[in-house]
Order: structure tokens, then C-alpha cells, then sequence
């Protein structure tokens, strides 16, 4: 007998292997529960609706994308190499998930509020760690910040801005080459001269 968690994992797992082939719009939770092998009342048993699965399915990925982060953010001593495996994880994560969700990449529009939403408390957690980043630089002499909380807010909207048109128009190189030259930018305009 499987357990309960067991139980969701399947679920989720078919229920990421179809919304990244056909999207959400296209994705039933009769779909669902055929790809899971589930009943649909299994289905129901654990979440309301296909938009509560697709939820699940994005916390999980924001989990593996905030694992990626602070396991090479941790190896950078260099505030200027923190920031960029900060950035370039990111991106490099994005990038290979938009390849994985090709139709949702062509939703992401569609749904940017409900995907906002979802991800509201990953963009907290997201600001706090440029802000760590630009603290550590900080307290190393390497960068002059009076207002952490505020340069950290503008590091993570120009990111945001730029998050979709590098994911869906830009190879991996090119996000590379962006990457270096976004952090030289931004960064050299907090370093003490």
C-alpha cells in the first residue's frame, strides 16, 4: 500500500511530465488521473482542481530552482561571483525549464497573475538573498550601499523585466555573455571608486 505522500508524488510527477507538453490550458484532471493511473476522485482527495496541481508542480520547481541558487551562491567567496551564480543559476535554470514547458513558455502571458501569485513569496525570498549579496559585499569594503533593502528591490525588478525576453529569445551563450555583462553593470555601479 502507498502512502499519502507517495500517492501525490505520482501524481505530480505525471501531472509535471503533461503540463510541460501540453500547458494548463490543455491539461484536464482526467489527464491527470490517467497518466497517474488515479481515479479522478483520488485526484480530487488531494487537490480542488488542476489549477491546485499546477500550484504543487510550481512550488516544486521553485524549491529545486532556490536549491540550485544557495548551493552556488555558497561556493562563491567573491561578492561579484556570488552575484553572478546568483544571476546565472537562475537564468540557466529558467531557461532550461522554459525548454521543458515549451507551451506553458507560450501561456506564461496568459497566466503571469496566477503565476505572480504563486511565486510572491519566492520573490521575497529572492530579494533577501541579493540583499545578503550586496551586505557581504558591503561589509568587505567592495561595494557602497547605504540602502540595501532598496538597491536589492531595483537588482530584482531589473531581473524581472528582463527574465522573459532573455529565457524565450536568447540561447544558453547568449544568457551567459548578458549575465556577465548585466552584474559589471550593475555591480560597478555600487563599487567605491
Amino acid at each position: 500500500m502507498t502512502s499519502d505522500g507517495e500517492q501525490k508524488a505520482a501524481i505530480i510527477t505525471e501531472a509535471t511530465r503533461l503540463f510541460s507538453r501540453f500547458g494548463l490550458e490543455k491539461t484536464t484532471m482526467e489527464d491527470i488521473a490517467k497518466a497517474a493511473r488515479k481515479g479522478k476522485s483520488t485526484l480530487y482527495y488531494y487537490f480542488k482542481s488542476k489549477e491546485d496541481v499546477f500550484a504543487e508542480v510550481i512550488r516544486m520547481e521553485i524549491a529545486g530552482l532556490k536549491t540550485a541558487i544557495i548551493n552556488a551562491v555558497e561556493k562563491e567567496e567573491d561578492p561579484y561571483n556570488k552575484f553572478r551564480a546568483f544571476v546565472g543559476t537562475r537564468l540557466d535554470y529558467l531557461n532550461e525549464k522554459a525548454d521543458q514547458y515549451i507551451s506553458i513558455k507560450d501561456e506564461y502571458l496568459k497566466h503571469y497573475g496566477f503565476i505572480r501569485d504563486l511565486t510572491s513569496d519566492y520573490s521575497d525570498w529572492e530579494i533577501s538573498t541579493i540583499k545578503d549579496i550586496v551586505v557581504y559585499g558591503r561589509d568587505r569594503g567592495l561595494f557602497l550601499v547605504t540602502d540595501s533593502e532598496s538597491v536589492s528591490r531595483a537588482i530584482f525588478f531589473a531581473l524581472k523585466g528582463l527574465e522573459y525576453p532573455w529565457v524565450t529569445n536568447l540561447t544558453r551563450d547568449e544568457i551567459r555573455m548578458s549575465v556577465n555583462t548585466l552584474v559589471d553593470i550593475i555591480l560597478k555601479g555600487i563599487t567605491k571608486q
